[in-house]
């Protein structure tokens, strides 16, 4: 056998008895390739055209799996095939590796881990049941990829399906480059992409995603990250920071995306355990059919079902733009059937930015973007001023239901500026463009919205301090272009705005007093 024979850089499977014919149990014979690969030193484990059924792989050092086209991975259905030898990983996967270095997927096969047979569908889901709670089974069913204090990564070229959980899990590694990936991972509940946690140094270039949960989140701390060039459409959120956010996440750019179909809100920040999220940037990106589009939350998590005495310390969220954005918003989410249904809060959604009394969301961004919202808010939602805290609530973007704008929410936050931005609507929608409240060094350039004639007016001011709007204007005829509201609104310079299609430019209530307002011609 090829065992005794001098090994080359690249040995087949078949040399070491695999059948892949989909029907004999391949594990024994794959891994005794990779065994004897990393012994000569490393080179390539080849999977020629076939079906290869497995439960549990090993991947070691300096090996890299290659499948041939019409090469298939498939992950076994019985849960007696997925064995972990290190106690302190925690779950089942179909390949894994710990403590490893310069290893590799690659070819332009598949690896299908037939989610389908471990079901963990929504009959019967109550929503009230899990809104402080997970499902609880997101790791009792294989993960199809785990890597875990892993260096020089690679993954190119694959097509990655139907995990029963997540569809990849990487953990304190670094140096990772994820390239032409195709995924299909719709197959279950929790079936998120790409999940990094405490990764640094990762670059993601030219992969099609479609994901059932989030397509690419970040957890705990992270640093350097590139995500370039994807096409992706999830039931939660495209790019998800967060919640589990106890260290550091900075320097994450993420660009030339096309999102569809997407809901959880296409983009998510969630920082809720203490941690520091600083210099984020998103830039050229399409969204059509998406819920959100974007959400950020600073806020001090509880827990599962709070299982915290008390919340950690309320962390830092600062240093985000948001440019080059066309978005077409959805007026619900749509889930597959067996997919978390949609919640109340996903109904006629808007950007969201929310901290806490005292402790602000911090120099926020929006640039060069146009949204399309769908409108249907009632005059009931615009009416809404005392919205809960929720402050140690489990953090989604549907959290406080229905919110007073259509475009966008913002409350405890600081340096929030909004450059030729463009808010249009699809239908009649009652609620202003923009609600800040509790807002700081607020600017607001070359804004321009539709709005309402019925509509109290297109921006509303609560409790907002130093605020500077110029060169804006509506884009429908509206009675009031900005009320303020609260003693402690002050400091509102107009200046420079178109308000032909405008009645009366500014209104004050609850407090506010005119002299809040400088009208600058």
């Amino acid at each position: 056998m090829a065992e005794k024979a001098k090994l080359s850089d690249r040995v087949s499977v078949l040399d070491f008895g695999a059948k892949g014919d989909g029907v004999s149990l391949d594990t024994q014979a794959s891994q005794a390739t990779i065994d004897a690969c990393a012994r000569n030193g490393g080179g390539t484990v080849f999977f020629p055209a076939g079906t290869y059924l497995t439960g549990t792989l090993i991947l070691k050092s300096n090996v890299t799996l290659y499948l041939a086209a019409q090469a298939r991975l498939l992950g076994s259905t019985d849960l007696k095939h997925y064995t972990i030898e290190d106690p302190h990983l925690e779950g089942d996967c179909l390949i894994y590796a710990i403590d490893a270095e310069n290893i590799g997927l690659a070819g332009e096969g598949t690896i299908d881990g037939q989610g389908w047979a471990f079901p963990c569908g929504a009959e019967g889901f109550n929503i009230e049941d899990v809104t402080y709670a997970p499902s609880g089974e997101s790791f009792i069913r294989p993960v199809l990829l785990h890597f875990v204090r892993v260096r020089n990564l690679t993954i190119t070229g694959l097509t990655l399906k139907s995990a029963p959980s997540w569809l990849s899990k990487y953990e304190a590694s670094k140096d990772i480059k994820i390239s032409g990936v195709w995924v299909d991972n719709r197959a279950n509940q929790n079936n998120d992409g790409f999940d990094f946690i405490a990764c640094e140094n990762v670059y993601i270039s030219n992969c099609n995603m479609t994901c059932g949960d989030d397509a690419i989140p970040i957890f705990k701390s992270a640093r350097n990250f590139v995500i370039t060039n994807c096409v992706i459409s999830s039931r939660w959120s495209a790019f998800r920071i967060g919640p589990d956010s106890t260290g550091v996440i900075k320097d994450i750019a993420v660009s030339n995306c096309v999102i569809y179909d997407t809901y959880g809100s296409a983009i998510k920040i969630q920082n809720v355990e203490g941690g520091v999220m600083e210099n984020i940037s998103y830039d050229n990106l399409v969204m059509d059919n998406v819920t959100g589009p974007i959400s950020l939350r600073l806020a001090e998590w509880l827990g599962w079902r709070f299982e915290r005495k008390e919340a950690l310390p309320v962390g830092k969220l600062r240093n985000i733009s948001f440019s080059n954005i066309r978005a077409r918003v959805a007026d619900n989410s749509y889930p597959l059937k067996h997919e978390v249904p949609s919640w109340p809060g996903e109904k006629h959604s808007c950007i969201n930015i929310t901290g806490l009394p005292g402790h602000n969301v911090e120099g926020v961004t929006l640039s060069n973007i146009h949204i399309t919202f769908p409108g249907g808010g009632t005059r009931e939602e615009a009416a809404q001023r005392d919205i809960a805290e929720l402050r140690d609530h489990y953090p989604e973007y549907h959290m406080f239901g229905v919110l007073p704008a259509y475009g966008l929410y913002a409350r405890h936050a600081q340096e929030l500026t909004l450059h030729n931005v463009r808010f249009d609507l699809a239908g009649p929608d009652l609620r202003p463009a923009v609600v800040c409240d509790d807002v700081a060094d607020l600017e607001l350039s070359s804004f321009r919205a539709q709005g309402h004639p019925e509509v109290e007016s297109l921006i509303r001011l609560r409790q907002t301090r130093r605020a500077f709007i110029h060169g804006c204007r509506a884009l429908t005829d509206i009675g009031t272009f900005v009320r303020a509201e609260g003693e402690d609104c002050h400091e509102v310079i107009l200046a420079d705005n178109d308000l032909h299609r405008v009645k009366s430019p500014i209104e004050t209530a609850e407090g506010a007093d005119s002299r809040a307002f400088i009208v600058q011609s």
